[in-house]
């Protein structure tokens, strides 16, 4: 098997450019991430945005395991 230096250089390069690509790639977008995240990521939501779930004061009479198999069989029957 005869192996080629000029291949290989050219392999190494290709390699070598790719890390460094790669590389300053990555180091780019970390710098954009602050500008990309929102202000506040916590705040209440406005507009048409819906409650999903409803906090309840007092603990519900049924037991957790029934309220699992409600939820599954709506998730199920609704499709969402």
């Amino acid at each position: 098997m005869i192996i080629s230096l000029r291949k290989m250089k050219e392999w190494t390069k290709f390699i070598l450019l790719f890390v460094l690509f790669t590389l300053l790639l990555y180091q780019i977008m970390a710098f954009l991430a602050p500008y990309w995240r929102p202000d506040v990521m916590y705040k209440e939501p406005s507009g048409g945005a819906v409650k999903v779930f409803a906090y309840q004061d007092a603990p519900s009479e049924r037991d957790p395991l029934s309220e699992i198999k409600n939820r599954l069989l709506i998730f199920y029957w609704l499709g969402e």
